[in-house]
């Protein structure tokens, strides 16, 4: 039977500050009477899609030549440590923008403010070398939770922008596309006895959801639990979504959902051992 999950929260580069607000907004949609919801149709599994063709890259201060704006059907996937900088932190400081200034200024985790910064600076950084301008001309349009947009400033492409954390990792997704990350890092308290494929199917469902927007989705678990490294899934009204395990060392499982098919996908700073079906650029 179908069964219908709560849309999870994935790890995410967050900056925390509006969690009191949330919690006030929760308590009082509890308080009011439940109101009736529609019924929202089952997705079903259309086929097991072809494994896209993954290129791998070097992670330098060097942008990869070959890494242009994503056409249809293309992903990007850049993962860096937190640490990590395209230009020295004296320089990148003011590529940030007064409102990306703000939101670090105003974090209340110091740990969790340096990877802000750290996933904003490379992603003004990508997004620049792809539209050819400088980082702080980037106009980033931010949903506040790290799904960003922009649009290139002559032609008008536009690309989706997902941040997520992974552990000592930052992994940046980017497509022409609709597109929504999620990784699944152990940590305590966690359900010790949670098995790889449960984690795996969490972060399909977590990708599904984030790219969403935490719509609820009614998908039968058996959908996600495959072993095949991609499907396609008709989610009704929702449309036709994509999913995709990412290629991560250890425990840890990562998966991203898009709005289109992935025929290819340039993947930044992955070690060859890792990325499958690669081919080096």
């Amino acid at each position: 039977m179908p069964l219908e999950l709560a849309p999870l929260a994935p790890s995410r580069v967050r900056d925390g500050i509006g969690s009191q607000a949330t919690n006030s907004a929760n308590a009082l949609q509890a308080a009011q009477p439940a109101q009736p919801t529609q019924p929202v149709r089952t997705a079903h599994a259309i086929v097991s899609a072809a494994l896209p063709q993954f290129v791998s890259h070097p992670l330098t201060r060097h942008y990869p030549r070959r890494v242009a704006v994503p056409r249809a059907g293309e992903l990007h996937l850049w993962r860096f440590r937190c640490e990590w900088l395209p230009v020295p932190a004296q320089e990148s400081d003011v590529w940030l923008s007064k409102g990306e200034r703000e939101r670090a200024r105003l974090h209340p985790n110091s740990a969790l403010r340096k990877r802000f910064v750290s996933a904003r600076v490379v992603t003004r950084w990508i997004v620049a070398n792809l539209f050819d301008c400088e980082p702080r001309a980037v106009d980033l349009q931010d949903d506040g939770n790290e799904k960003l947009r922009a649009r290139h400033p002559h032609d008008g492409r536009g690309i989706t922008i997902d941040i997520a954390d992974a552990g000592i990792w930052i992994v940046i997704g980017i497509a022409s596309a609709t597109l929504g990350l999620n990784v699944v890092v152990p940590s305590p308290g966690a359900a010790l006895d949670e098995t790889p494929e449960g984690s795996r199917r969490r972060a399909r469902y977590g990708s599904l959801s984030n790219a969403l927007r935490y719509a609820p989705v009614d998908v039968d678990l058996d959908l996600l639990s495959g072993d095949a490294a991609v499907c396609a899934l008709d989610l009704a009204e929702h449309g036709r979504w994509h999913v995709l395990d990412l290629p991560m060392s250890g425990k840890i499982r990562a998966a991203v959902a898009l709005a289109q098919p992935v025929t290819q996908v340039h993947a930044v700073g992955w070690p060859k051992a890792l990325v499958f079906g690669e081919s080096s650029a």
